[in-house]
């Protein structure tokens, strides 16, 4: 009686915890969704319309039906506006309704990480820590709160990976066959799981091929070959998207190789095509892009690109952890057990499948993948240093207190950032102006022939019609033009130039206003005032109260 009482117990202590991480990880999650991150990006605009176009039309708003990858912004997977089409279909076409699938799978991932942490190592211990550890991370708060296609990939394949832990321990088929469904549906949800599968299918290999019984290899391998065919041929049929992305094809790269060329001025050929060459100067970009993932700065102070999805001052991970990873690090390299080595070896390949992208490096929706085996690490490192301090008794209460205070103030700088700094810090990256301006263009845009509208902050369309509600079906027999230069649909028309309405001085010194009477123009907020023969209707400003757009109407003489 009295073991069962101190097995009971324990259970519910261990409930209690989880309970308590499950609660926390929800508040932080959704506490004031749709308006923390401050300002909704074009992206997640695009998402949501194209949602909402699905659910009325059956289509995309390129009018294509049901598609798996979508035409617009960079060949993006669609599965995350299917996500969306429940939540707007109750909600409605909100930032809310946009962001919540990516909310409710941060969420779920926070769970996911326990299951997989008790699989690799049995530790309850262990695992609850990396548990709540996960719920705290700033980058997975943050991109738990916006529409986050790379967040719901990595969900999608790490799930994959959970089914097969489970299929290598239980050998039931189906969960292999499950295994290959979430790791093909993150194939269509975004586009690093395509360099990322790869090395998780080389690190199962390495690390529990030799485990498997014969009939388990022949079916990891059939499943390992169907993955990767779909793979390649999603790369092929995304081909825009890969040459956006691909070192191989980047211009800036060629022109770095070039330049090093002509200044070697006439040099010894053999010399200059020995130092500079595509296998050195591809070397060097891809060694710089993967150290780079690696830096004080990327993992603790200033976070990575894209510049819409950083807080203010706050790398990935919080300051108080260093000590831990590194500490966690030499252990898993001491300790003999499997899990660590596969814990170690992902943390170190995986930036590198990702380092042969070019754009926006280091990158964080690339890299979100590591954050459950940094915190393995982590908590791994934390529980052997206390293990370790228990002996010191001395020092032990001194140094709870002290690493305490230390993480609630690392906590609390994050939270304040977070919810006071980052809505003001930079909002043009986020499209913070986008839903005044449209509100406002919306109340008297059916009194102008022409809304000449400038792109200079980007596809300002998809906010026209996500903000609009417009018609999904109307916009597609338009012929979905809206992001092409000098076009749009009904009276509103995108052009790249920065100042749609300008003004020039003619040889006598009188400013001319060049405009056409009847059109509305829709300038930058800092575009130059341009006195008569104009009449501005009114200025929408970003949050931190610098001019946006300027909505004006030309009068003429």
């Amino acid at each position: 009686m009295e073991y069962l009482f101190k097995t009971m117990k324990k259970f519910l202590n261990w409930k209690l915890f989880l309970l308590l991480i499950v609660i926390l990880a929800a508040f932080l999650r959704f506490y004031q969704l749709g308006s923390i991150p401050s300002g909704f990006h074009s992206d997640e605009a695009s998402f949501g319309y194209n949602a909402y176009s699905i659910l009325l039309t059956g289509k995309d708003e390129h009018s294509s039906p049901s598609p798996l990858i979508f035409k617009s912004f960079g060949d993006p997977g669609a599965v995350y506006s299917y996500l969306t089409i429940p939540s707007i279909a109750i909600f409605g076409l909100t930032e809310f309704a946009v962001r919540l699938p990516t909310a409710i799978l941060g969420f779920i991932f926070v769970l996911l990480s326990y299951l997989i942490v008790f699989n690799l190592t049995g530790n309850k211990k262990l695992s609850l820590l990396t548990t709540f550890l996960v719920a705290v991370n700033p980058l997975s708060i943050f991109l738990s709160r916006v529409q986050s296609d790379p967040l719901v990939s990595v969900f999608f394949v790490l799930l994959g990976f959970y089914c097969f832990l489970l299929w290598k321990d239980k050998d039931r088929v189906y969960l292999l066959l499950f295994s290959a469904f979430f790791w093909i549906t993150s194939i269509f949800t975004y586009a690093s799981p395509r360099a990322l599968l790869p090395v998780l299918f080389l690190s199962i290999l390495f690390f529990y091929f030799k485990k498997f019984t014969f009939g388990q290899r022949r079916a990891f391998i059939l499943i390992l070959l169907i993955v990767t065919i779909i793979n390649l041929l999603v790369i092929i049929g995304a081909s825009q998207r890969f040459k956006q992305l691909s070192i191989f094809n980047a211009p800036i790269v060629m022109l770095t190789m070039e330049e090093n060329i002509r200044e070697d001025q006439g040099g010894n050929v053999i010399v200059t095509r020995a130092f500079h060459n595509k296998i050195v100067n591809h070397f060097l970009v891809v060694s710089k892009n993967y150290f780079d993932y690696f830096s004080y700065d990327f993992l603790f102070l200033k976070g990575g690109q894209p510049e819409r999805e950083k807080i203010p001052d706050m790398g990935i991970l919080y300051i108080i952890e260093l000590p831990f990873l590194l500490y966690g690090i030499y252990l898993s390299l001491k300790n003999k057990e499997r899990w660590g080595k596969l814990t170690l070896f992902l943390v170190l390949v995986f930036p590198l499948a990702i380092s042969f992208a070019v754009d926006e490096s280091p990158n964080v929706h690339r890299y979100y993948i590591n954050i459950l085996f940094l915190e393995l690490l982590i908590a791994f490192g934390f529980l052997g240093f206390f293990n370790n301090l228990k002996k010191h008794l001395i020092l032990y209460k001194p140094i709870i207190v002290l690493l305490i205070l230390f993480s609630v103030f690392n906590f609390s700088y994050f939270i304040h950032q977070l919810f006071v700094h980052q809505p003001l810090h930079q909002p043009w990256y986020r499209g913070y102006a986008y839903k005044e301006l449209v509100s406002e263009l919306s109340k008297i845009d059916k009194n102008y022939k022409k809304i000449i509208f400038t792109k200079e902050y980007g596809s300002p369309y998809i906010y026209v019609l996500f903000f609009k509600k417009y018609d999904p079906k109307k916009y597609q027999k338009t012929g979905s033009l809206g992001d092409l230069d000098n076009k749009g649909f009904d009276n509103y028309v995108f052009v790249p130039e920065k100042c749609p309405l300008i003004s020039k001085v003619d040889k006598q010194g009188n400013i001319l206003v060049q405009g056409k009477k009847g059109f509305l123009y829709v300038n930058r907020g800092d575009c130059p005032d341009l006195g008569k023969d104009v009449k501005l209707m009114k200025t929408i400003y970003w949050k931190d109260k610098n001019p946006a757009f300027k909505i004006i109407e030309y009068i003429g003489k």
